[in-house]
């Protein structure tokens, strides 16, 4: 059956988060089966992860049954512990609305590209197992969907800092980006190539059409951290219009231990960061060449606006590797690779060096990286406040 929204949810040992994340995503469907609705879960969870829909989400009330539109499909990662028992219970209980697919474990990537495979929604967004949505805000979202024609649609976002409650809804929040472009008029059709250089569209505020992402002809990389650049830059080739809604939808949990983006994750991990970077420059290649083809095996016109979108998404990309590397200690060697990194992407890639709209990146450039090690201290300074 055909929804209008897929949610997907790559979940991977997130027993402690998953609970809540699905809540707020079910808060709106009425066709929970009312027997399994006060059934306790078993297994090792925590006490915070076997509050029913009701308990949790008992103020709100949804302008629709969210039940006839909305799937969540569930992609469980090969995970260890209680998630994918979890997210059984909510297929029982929702069984219009929740699905779940157990695989092998291949990475957050993986667990896109098997979203994109298996989405039966016109149109797709991908939610974390530990972030999750706040209601009212998606039952927006779902009523703006049910008019948009749109290949995708922007909504806001929050950060949300964890500061060890377990309370989520005490979570301080921030809006990364309180208003899209100045100017923006919310509800209508624009065409992308017209407002592209006034925008970035970040992973949490996407909703994608679906069959754009199935005309990707390049898979998210699997087994990899750092692959959402991939999902917000890969589809650009293929979109014309573009819609935006002011609600803030997405909840971004950040500040808990382990996440892959914290600085010192980043850091054991920048063989997958560089591993990203030369797949988006990759990609890039392709479309600048001309030689970009969908899976329908039409080959795509480059349109400059597209283009310098890309060089912009990438260098944000970019001067994520140079902050990998000023989280090192200062040292010759990583001064050495950073200045190495700089000069071939100043070769290869002049547009993308030149898009950097990054303040620190452009100091250390007009100083030569004399401010090397003074940037490093800024950095680790700001560590230590945050």
């Amino acid at each position: 059956m055909e929804k209008l929204l897929t949610v997907v949810i790559p979940a991977y040992n997130a027993e402690k988060y998953i609970t809540y994340t699905l809540d707020s995503l079910c808060a709106g469907c009425k066709d929970q089966d009312l027997k399994k609705k006060n059934q306790s879960w078993t297994g090792n969870e925590t006490e915070s992860n076997i509050q029913t829909v009701s308990a949790r989400m008992s103020d709100f009330q949804p302008g629709m049954d969210w039940s006839e539109y909305l799937e969540i499909l569930i992609i469980d990662d090969g995970s260890r512990d209680q998630t994918g028992a979890i997210a059984d219970q909510y297929a029982e209980r929702y069984p219009t609305v929740v699905r779940v697919i157990h695989k092998e474990n291949g990475g957050h990537g993986s667990g896109i590209n098997c979203g994109i495979q298996n989405a039966l929604g016109r149109y797709m967004k991908v939610v974390d197992a530990d972030d999750w949505v706040d209601p009212e805000a998606l039952d927006h979202l779902i009523a703006a969907l049910k008019k948009c024609q749109d290949d995708v649609l922007v909504s806001g976002f929050y950060w949300r800092f964890d500061n060890g409650s377990g309370e989520e809804s005490s979570f301080p929040k921030k809006a990364e980006i309180p208003e899209q472009f100045p100017g923006v008029k919310y509800g209508i059709s624009y065409e992308f190539d017209g407002i592209a250089d006034q925008i970035y569209m970040k992973m949490h505020g996407i909703t994608w059409k679906t069959e754009i992402l199935r005309q990707m002809p390049l898979s998210i990389d699997e087994h990899c951290y750092y692959v959402d650049a991939e999902y917000i830059l890969y589809p650009i080739p293929w979109v014309k219009t573009v819609s935006f809604i002011p609600d803030f939808v997405y909840q971004y949990r950040i500040g808990r231990e382990g996440q892959s983006v914290s600085p010192e994750k980043m850091i054991r991990n920048k063989e997958n960061y560089d591993r990203v970077m030369e797949s988006l420059l990759s990609f890039y290649r392709l479309y600048q060449g001309g030689t970009l083809t969908g899976k329908d095996g039409k080959k795509l016109p480059c349109s400059q606006e597209k283009l310098q979108y890309l060089e912009n998404g990438i260098a944000r990309v970019a001067a994520g590797r140079v902050k990998i590397l000023l989280s090192l200690p200062a040292d010759k060697e990583v001064k050495h690779a950073l200045m190495q990194f700089e000069d071939e992407l100043l070769r290869d890639y002049p547009e993308i060096y030149h898009a950097n709209r990054n303040k620190a990146v452009k100091l250390l450039r007009v100083s030569r990286y004399g401010l090397y090690r003074a940037a490093v201290w800024a950095l680790g300074r700001s560590r230590r406040k945050f």
